[in-house]
């Protein structure tokens, strides 16, 4: 991956907004192939968002910073 400069906390955001969609999908049948690759996206998005330093309250799916969990 390239490092292109800080990313935007809006596109943090926006990737939290779909890990909330695809967590969703679980609720759907899926044959095996779609389900890894709604995990594996999930998985993605979850990394961008760990990867900046933020962590994703799931009651809420809010953005918070990682070191300010209480």
């Amino acid at each position: 991956m390239t490092m292109l400069g800080d990313t935007e906390f809006g596109a943090i955001r926006i990737c939290a907004r779909a890990v909330r969609v695809l967590d969703n999908v679980s609720f759907l049948t899926m044959n095996k192939e779609d389900d890894a690759a709604v995990v594996l996206a999930r998985n993605q998005l979850l990394s961008v968002i760990h990867g900046n330093g933020y962590q994703i309250e799931y009651e809420t799916y809010r953005v918070i910073k990682a070191d300010n969990r209480n």
